[in-house]
């Protein structure tokens, strides 16, 4: 029964060049890289972007007040906006709003598209008292972590595998070369007793 790769004593194959050895260990890294380090990384961006937009959710909800509005304006007359964030067919119209100091504002807002003038509608308004978007929710936050982390970890495990390329083709050029010398070297003596 033969022995595991694992325990051959490969190291000391009378073919072995050290350009084998390096490359070995080399890709053995890389195959690490590729399986552990790459996942670990999207992992960890995944993470961080997580904290960070739940730190920002928490500062929005802070700043950010939910006021009845009025349309001024049919949304229908309006073209669809680009910007509604796919959260069904948004248009901007201009609607007026009482902030939650009583004072009175008026400006453009993201509303839904069959809103008609002088319905009321939800906005939220900054402490500036102007029109701004919804603070982040778990939705929203989840699918940031979700996408940096998955791009991270496609982005790390294309860097490892690319490096597995450049190592192995290293190596080829390596032992290329040395088997053009060594057959520079031993080619005239091969062939002289066979012409």
């Amino acid at each position: 029964m033969p022995a595991p790769v694992w325990r051959q004593e490969w190291r000391t194959h009378p073919l072995r060049r050290p350009v084998d050895v390096v490359e070995a260990w080399a890709l053995l890294a890389v195959g690490a890289a590729l399986w552990v380090g790459a996942p670990a990384t999207g992992l960890a961006a995944g993470w961080s972007v997580q904290n960070h937009d739940r730190a920002v959710a928490v500062e929005q909800a802070a700043t950010r007040d939910r006021v009845d509005a009025v349309a001024l304006q049919n949304a229908a007359d309006v073209a669809p906006s680009p910007y509604d964030g796919g959260r069904g067919m948004k248009a901007l119209v201009t609607v007026r709003w009482t902030a939650p100091d009583g004072q009175q504002g008026q400006g453009k807002a993201l509303v839904p598209a069959d809103l008609k003038r002088g319905e009321h509608t939800r906005i939220w308004l900054d402490d500036q008292h102007k029109v701004t978007t919804a603070p982040l929710n778990d939705t929203d936050i989840w699918l940031g972590a979700a996408t940096i982390g998955a791009s991270a970890t496609a982005l790390a495990a294309g860097a490892a595998a690319l490096t597995g390329v450049g190592v192995r083709r290293l190596a080829d050029r390596r032992r290329a070369a040395q088997w053009a010398y060594e057959w520079r070297h031993t080619g005239p003596d091969w062939t002289r007793g066979h012409a």
